[in-house]
Formats: C-alpha cells, structure tokens, sequence
C-alpha cells in the first residue's frame, strides 16, 4: 500500500532518516531506497511503499520525492562568511593592494606631488563601484538582472579600483572566475603603477601643469 508522508529526520553524511506518515508512524528511509538515486532533505514530501528494514523495523522502500523544500534563501550578511572555495589569503591580497593604493594617494597628497581632487576622484568612484558590487551580488542572490562584469571593469578602470577590491572582500563577491579576476589584477596593476610614478615625483615632473 503506497503511503505519503515528510521527511522529519536526515542524516546527510549517512545517507538514512526517518519520514513521518499522515497518520504520525515513523518509517527508516535509506538512500538506496530513493527509486531515482535523488537524495532528499528535510522537509521533502515523499510517497513510498512500507516494508521491513534492520531488525525488523518498519521502513519505506521504493520512495519517491513528490514536493521538494525550497532552498532557504541566504541573506546578504550569510554570503560575507569566508567560502572554503576562496582562500583568506586570496582575498587578504585584494585588502593589501586597495591599501597600498590609498598610502600612494596619501602620499602623494602629503607632499604635494598630487592635488586634493585626485583622492577624492578614488573616494567618490571606488564608494560607486562598492554600491554596484554590493548590488550585483543581491542580484546573483535574487536570481535577478545582474550588474554586467564589463560595467563592473569599467568603474574600477576609472578610478574605482579602491573600492572594487574592498567589495570584492567584503560580500566575497567575484573571486572566483578566472578571467574576471585577471581583468580586476590587470586594472589594479595599471593604478599602483601609475599612483606610485605619481606619489615618486615621476608624474609630477611630466604633468605638473596638469596636476597642479
């Protein structure tokens, strides 16, 4: 006789738990018995027929997932815990760079080889480019219309850069993928390069005029 019922109990590592009929008798459930090898979680409404398991305990045999649980939905400040994907020190690195920029910067403004409006130009872009990571990753959270990562490149590229390494720590956010992380080492190459010519008085002797 096929019965109905949810899933009350699961071990997860092991494979086993127990569901609960619509009369309130519980039944062992094992893996092997998921007629479609689907590994179900708790919550899962589940049909199944009634058999006999390890020392003659009621069990269900030949279970069927008829209504999955809905993934609980992450919020943003959960997303912010480390990933085992990405390492610490792999985003440590992104701090260190983002902070080497704003000692450049300051630098530079300290002893007067760069003008006041260059550092608030990196305060007010990388502010820009951290509300457009931290929107992109609402985004991806929501499954809705995403930031495009050329957008995302772009307001780093124009001075942003500051801001887009901090959000990328910060909601562990684009870390991953490959050519996006060589786009953003790329552009945070071109600022260092060109905030360290600029804080040494290399710049400043080409383009003073500019930059007075």
């Amino acid at each position: 006789m096929s019965r109905s019922g949810e899933l009350v109990q699961w071990n997860n590592k092991g494979g086993y738990g127990f569901v609960r009929d619509e009369a309130g008798r519980d039944y062992y459930v094992h893996i092997s018995s998921m007629t479609n090898g689907d590994r179900p979680k708790l919550g899962d409404k589940l049909s199944f027929e009634t058999g006999k398991g390890r020392n003659a305990r009621p069990a269900a045999i030949e279970v069927v997932i008829t209504e999955t649980t809905p993934a609980p939905v992450q919020t943003l400040r959960e997303s912010m815990r480390p990933s085992r994907s990405v390492s610490r020190y792999k985003l440590g690195l992104r701090t260190a760079a983002a902070t080497l920029m704003t000692l450049l910067i300051l630098w530079a403004i300290g002893t007067e080889r760069a003008p006041v409006w260059i550092g608030l130009l990196y305060a007010a872009m990388g502010a820009a480019s951290a509300l457009l990571y931290r929107f992109d990753k609402l985004y991806a959270m929501k499954g809705e219309y995403r930031v495009s990562e050329n957008n995302l490149h772009y307001v780093d590229l124009c001075f942003g850069i500051i801001g887009g390494l901090a959000a990328q720590e910060v909601y562990r956010h684009k870390t991953v993928k490959p050519s996006f992380v060589t786009g953003t080492w790329a552009i945070t190459l071109v600022h260092t390069l060109g905030l360290a010519a600029l804080a040494f008085g290399l710049l400043h002797d080409a383009f003073g005029g500019v930059l007075g």
